[in-house]
C-alpha cells in the first residue's frame, strides 16, 4: 500500500447502486477466471487482484474525501450485501432441494448443478464484496492498496478465516510472520479459496434453516473483517507517516524501529491480526539482508533490542522515539508492560518519555482513526534530562494507568 489523498465512493449511496460496480467486474471476471482456479482454490487471490486492479482504475482521479471516522458505514452496507447474497444463495438451494424431492433423479440433474452454482457464486460475490469493503477502508484512511502487492489484504483475510493460525512454537506470532514470507504463496492461495468455498457449501446445507444461517453467517463474517480491516489502516497509516519521518532523517534506523515495532506489538503476549500482518508488509519491503537479520531476532528478549538503541544516532533520536510512542498508542490502548518497556528505549536514548505525549495520540487515534499531525512534535528539542528512574519499573507513574491509558 502507499499513501493516497482519500475519497468517498459516490456510488455507495443506496444498497443496488453500491453493488452496480460489482455485477459489471462480476461479468468481466466471469469471461477470465478459469475452471481450474475455482477447481484449485486459487480464484480468490485471483479474484481479489484482479478487483483491485479494477477499483484503482475505476477511482483514478477522484478527489472527494471521507473521514476514518465513517468507515463503520462502509462496514455495515457490506454486511448487508453480503448478508442479502447469501440468502438468496440459500434460497436457491433450498427451492432446488425441494424440486429434486419434487421430482426425483431426473429432476436432481438439474437442480444440483444450479445449487452448486449459486453455492459458488455466493462465496465469490461474497469475496468481491469485502474486497470493496477493504479498498474503501484503507482510501478512507488515506492508504492506497497497491495492485501489484495486495498481500496486506490476503494475509488479513487468511488469518480472519483462520486460514492462517499460530502454533505452539511461534513464540507468539513470530512462526507465523516468517511462515507469510517464506511459504509457497500459491500453496498459500489455494488453502485460502478451498476454505472459502467449502465454507460457503456448508452455509448452505440445510434446507429453509441455511436462509437464516447462511445470512448472518455471512454478515458476521463480513463484520469481523471489516473490523480488522479498520485496524489495519489505521495500524498502516500511522507507521507509514512514523517510519516516513524516521526515515528521512536517518534511513539505518528503520531496521531498529522494525524491531521496536515487534516488541511493543508483542508484550501483550501474541500478536493480533493486523499486527501481524503488519509486520509481514514491513519485512516482505526491507531489503532481503535485512529482513534475514530481523527475522532470526524476532523472539529474542527485549532487553537486547534495548541495548542496540544506543546504536540510534543522536540526530534520529527524537524522531525514533515519536515512531515508537505512535506504534504503543496506535491499538488504542497502552497496557503497563507498553510504557515499561518506552520508557527503557527512552532511557537508552537518552531522551525523556512523556504521559501526555502518548495521550494525546491516543486521543487522536480514539477521536479520528489518524495522527493529523504525524511529525507532531517530534522535531522539537525535548528536554535533555533523563526520566527519573528510567527502567526501574513504572513507579509513580504505573497509578496513572493500571490496565492502560
Amino acid at each position: 500500500m502507499t499513501r493516497t489523498a482519500p475519497f468517498h465512493p459516490e456510488d455507495a449511496a443506496t444498497p443496488a447502486a453500491a453493488l452496480h460496480p460489482l455485477r459489471d467486474f462480476a461479468e468481466k471476471l466471469g469471461r477470465e477466471l478459469r475452471f481450474e482456479d475455482i477447481r484449485s482454490g486459487a480464484w480468490h487471490a485471483r479474484l481479489v487482484t484482479a478487483y483491485v486492479r479494477h477499483y484503482e482504475a475505476r477511482r483514478a482521479g477522484t478527489t472527494s474525501a471521507v473521514r476514518a471516522s465513517e468507515t463503520d458505514a462502509l462496514i455495515r452496507r457490506a454486511s448487508k450485501e453480503a448478508a442479502l447474497v447469501g440468502a438468496s444463495a440459500a434460497g436457491i438451494s433450498t427451492s432446488a432441494a425441494m424440486f429434486t424431492l419434487d421430482t426425483g433423479f431426473v429432476g436432481a440433474l438439474v437442480a444440483v448443478p444450479v445449487a452448486g452454482s449459486a453455492m459458488g457464486l455466493d462465496t465469490m460475490l461474497r469475496s468481491l464484496i469485502q474486497a470493496r469493503m477493504m479498498c474503501d477502508v484503507a482510501s478512507a484512511f488515506g492508504v492506497r492498496i497497491d495492485p501489484d502487492d495486495p498481500w496486506d489484504l490476503l494475509h488479513l483475510n487468511a488469518l480472519t478465516a483462520g486460514s492462517e493460525t499460530w502454533e505452539d512454537a511461534d513464540h507468539g506470532g513470530a512462526g507465523l510472520v516468517g511462515r507469510m514470507l517464506t511459504e509457497d504463496t500459491e500453496a498459500a492461495e489455494r488453502k485460502l479459496g478451498n476454505r472459502l468455498m467449502g465454507e460457503g457449501v456448508l452455509r448452505n446445507l440445510l434446507p429453509f434453516a441455511s436462509v437464516l444461517t447462511s445470512s448472518v453467517t455471512s454478515w458476521r463474517h463480513t463484520r469481523r473483517l471489516g473490523e480488522a480491516s479498520v485496524e489495519y489502516a489505521r495500524y498502516r497509516r500511522a507507521l507509514d507517516d512514523a517510519f516516513s519521518a524516521v526515515r528521512a532523517v536517518d534511513a539505518r534506523c528503520v531496521e531498529l524501529l522494525i524491531e521496536g515495532a515487534w516488541c511493543l506489538f508483542g508484550t501483550d503476549g501474541v500478536l493480533s491480526s493486523e499486527a501481524t500482518v503488519m509486520l509481514a508488509h514491513l519485512l516482505r519491503n526491507s531489503p532481503s539482508a535485512a529482513r534475514k537479520r530481523l527475522l532470526e531476532r524476532l523472539g529474542e528478549d527485549e532487553a537486547q533490542w534495548v541495548e542496540r538503541l544506543h546504536e540510534v544516532p543522536e540526530p534520529a533520536r527524537d524522531a525514533f522515539l515519536h515512531a515508537l510512542e505512535v506504534i504503543a498508542a496506535v491499538d488504542l490502548s497502552m497496557s503497563n508492560a507498553e510504557w515499561l518497556l518506552l520508557r527503557q528505549a527512552a532511557a537508552a536514548l537518552n531522551r525523556p518519555v512523556r504521559r501526555e505525549r502518548v495521550q494525546a495520540l491516543l486521543k487522536q487515534f480514539r477521536t479520528h482513526g489518524v495522527v493529523r499531525s504525524p511529525q507532531g512534535d517530534s522535531f522539537e528539542p525535548r528536554d535533555g534530562r533523563m526520566p527519573s528512574s528510567p527502567v526501574a519499573g513504572l513507579g509513580a507513574d504505573a497509578h496513572a494507568a493500571p490496565g492502560g491509558l
